[in-house]
């Protein structure tokens, strides 16, 4: 019993003597409780799109209109029980209304360099008020996003979808045609990159939807895809969340400071 007794001291003694040396070469013990929260829900980041509405007509949501959403949380998915919880502050970054609409419907070659005589350059910032709720079953809080807007992604959908058709039709070289858009030319290939991967997945949709069929090789129809995606940008966008269960753009299992995202989604009436 007595060595069992002086084992157990020279423990209490060692340990002691770790946390005094802790302490002095960081300042603080910094010893952290283990991580009881186990649970499935807690690896995920959840959001809900509600495609009613876009960046611009984000304000039209009032708070009383928050309790009408699912949780998006894996394990609870209970009908109509958020509420009002808080909300946060952030930018979207869009094209305007002139160069957007240009880029969409046009079927030819787009002169970006016109562009440069929008006074205050093509892009628009806007501040977004995102409302936050929170589950009344399982007490985990959701951003609401508008349809328009990609998780962690600055930029709008819609001005994402135009940069791609941009860099397919341009009448420049890649690096003029950024310097007319104000952007890198390296984001614009990065964004390339990002829509590649997705081509099969819209091309699925295409088909199975909208009974549009791609007869060539996948990399070959890009361009037939990006012409078709911006003409049906109204549902497009909703109907791939809904058969895929993320957004364009969004990379499979797209994680955020080690947790995945997770969606919900309000659709469109």
């Amino acid at each position: 019993m007595e060595k069992a007794i002086m084992k157990m001291r020279k423990k209490s003694h060692a340990l002691i003597a770790f946390l005094y040396y802790k302490k002095q070469e960081t300042g603080c013990l910094n010893i952290q409780p283990p991580d009881t929260r186990s649970e499935p829900h807690y690896k995920y980041i959840k959001m809900i799109t509600d495609y009613r509405y876009s960046h611009t007509t984000y304000s039209e949501l009032l708070k009383e209109d928050l309790t009408e959403y699912d949780c998006p949380n894996p394990v609870c998915g209970a009908k109509h029980s958020t509420k009002y919880y808080s909300h946060y502050e952030r930018h979207v970054v869009s094209l305007k209304t002139d160069a957007l609409i240009t880029i969409l419907d046009v079927e030819d070659d787009i002169d970006t360099e016109a562009f440069l005589d929008i006074q205050g350059g093509p892009l628009n910032d806007t501040l977004l008020d995102v409302f936050r709720v929170k589950c009344k079953s399982c007490n985990t809080t959701h951003a609401i996003l508008p349809g328009d807007v990609v998780p962690y992604r600055r930029f709008g959908l819609l001005a994402m979808l135009a940069i791609v058709k941009v860099l397919y039709h341009r009448r420049h070289t890649v690096e003029k045609t950024a310097g007319h858009l104000q952007l890198s030319w390296q984001y614009m290939l990065a964004l390339l990159n990002q829509w590649i991967s997705h081509l099969n997945g819209m091309a699925l949709l295409m088909r199975a939807v909208y009974q549009e069929h791609i007869n060539e090789m996948i990399a070959e129809a890009s361009q037939k895809i990006i012409r078709f995606v911006c003409g049906h940008r109204d549902s497009f966008p909703e109907d791939y969340q809904k058969e895929h269960r993320k957004i364009i753009f969004m990379t499979h299992g797209q994680i955020h400071k080690g947790r995945k995202i997770s969606l919900g989604m309000a659709v469109s009436q």
